[in-house]
């Protein structure tokens, strides 16, 4: 069982996949259902979880599960027990990458 920091940004405007608000609930719900245990979510789409899977999988699983558009919108998992971390969807600031490298 690990830890991960979830955190997503949808983008203002509808897609295919939805309008703003029906991309943000099915995120929401996606991650909550995610969890294979505790949760907690007091900030604006952020997420501290516990999954037994790995951040690759874990990043699979709520894309797949909701209407998240990798076209436009960014899902980001990082697993807080391991090195792990996970991008999904559109990000220009290549700073993640160099930021997780220092872990």
């Amino acid at each position: 069982m690990a830890i991960f920091a979830v955190t997503f940004r949808i983008a203002d405007e509808t897609t295919l996949l939805g309008s703003y608000r029906e991309r943000w609930t099915s995120v929401d719900e996606a991650i909550k259902a995610s969890t294979t245990g505790t949760y907690w979510n007091e900030t604006t789409s952020f997420y501290l979880i516990q999954s037994s899977t790995n951040s690759t999988d874990l990043a699979r699983e709520i894309n797949n599960a909701s209407n998240l558009d990798v076209e436009r919108d960014l899902l980001v998992c990082i697993n807080l027990s391991q090195k792990g971390y996970k991008t999904l969807g559109k990000y220009e600031d290549g700073d993640i990458d160099a930021l997780m490298k220092l872990r």
